[in-house]
């Protein structure tokens, strides 16, 4: 198969001719050498700038909450932030005092920059009672099962793939009690050992994780394990990973992952 595979190279080249990207050099030592000329870019056709102009112009240039209020118009969403108590309130514009928590959350820039005395919904009393009672990982895992929801009623989703399109990500920690996964890493423990647990997601899976020594080389554990259709390994058990956790030393946090809907069948 090699010996096929360079004979087929050869006679592609001699048909390149002077077009050829690659040539073959032979070594003084009588060994061969690849040679690849660098890829220049191409420029682009006349249709995609076209295509970028429309594009942005669709695109209006609002604030981010606006487009959480849009969202919520087709899905429903922020009805999920329910109080603690009997699911039930009697606070006038709740949908705005959650909006400001979530940008306030997601944009890391605290509670100040959202508060407005003059507004009922964004005085500091109501977001911070908002945010006790019905920011939760009960009520964050709802939201989220309602956008999953109305997202796969998106005709064009129906078309999107079968598990081959995954993310990784990872949050390193510095474990408190020693652990064979621990590992040193300057860079992110200074003199201490820590841990990395790696989450990923695909177009079918959400929470595939696992637990790997924190050390920079962390990413190559994962990403295969992500990409494979209709994977709900072990790893991604909730009891699986509290027992990790507590074997670390690590304190459980209360399981929010968002819920799966079955694979869609392209046509």
């Amino acid at each position: 198969m090699l010996d096929a595979a360079w004979k087929q190279m050869v006679e592609r080249l001699k048909e390149a001719g002077a077009d050829a990207k690659i040539s073959i050099e032979v070594q003084p030592n009588g060994r061969a050498k690849l040679n690849v000329e660098k890829l220049h870019a191409l420029g682009e056709p006349k249709s995609l700038a076209w295509l970028r102009k429309r594009v942005e112009k669709m695109l209006p240039k609002i604030d981010l909450p606006d487009l959480l209020f849009e969202v919520h118009s087709w899905t429903g969403f922020l009805n999920a932030f329910v109080h603690l108590g009997d699911g039930k309130t009697r606070m006038n514009d709740l949908t705005t005092s959650v909006v400001a928590l979530l940008v306030s959350a997601a944009c890391n820039i605290g509670m100040t920059p959202v508060i407005n005395p003059k507004i009922e919904a964004l005085t500091r009393s109501r977001l911070v009672h908002v945010d006790q009672y019905c920011l939760r990982a009960d009520t964050i895992a709802a939201a989220n099962a309602a956008l999953i929801e109305a997202q796969g009623k998106v005709p064009i989703v129906q078309h999107w793939g079968k598990g081959m399109l995954a993310s990784v990500d990872g949050l390193r920690l510095v474990v408190p009690v020693r652990t064979i996964d621990a590992a040193p890493s300057p860079k992110y423990f200074a003199k201490k050992k820590g841990i990395t647990w790696l989450n990923a997601i695909n177009d079918q899976v959400i929470g595939i994780g696992q637990m790997v020594p924190g050390t920079p080389r962390d990413s190559l554990f994962h990403p295969g394990r992500a990409a494979e259709p209709g994977r709900r390994g072990e790893a991604g058990d909730g009891r699986h990973r509290q027992r990790l956790l507590l074997r670390h030393g690590l304190r459980h946090l209360q399981d929010a992952r968002l819920p799966v809907l079955p694979a869609v069948q392209g046509p």
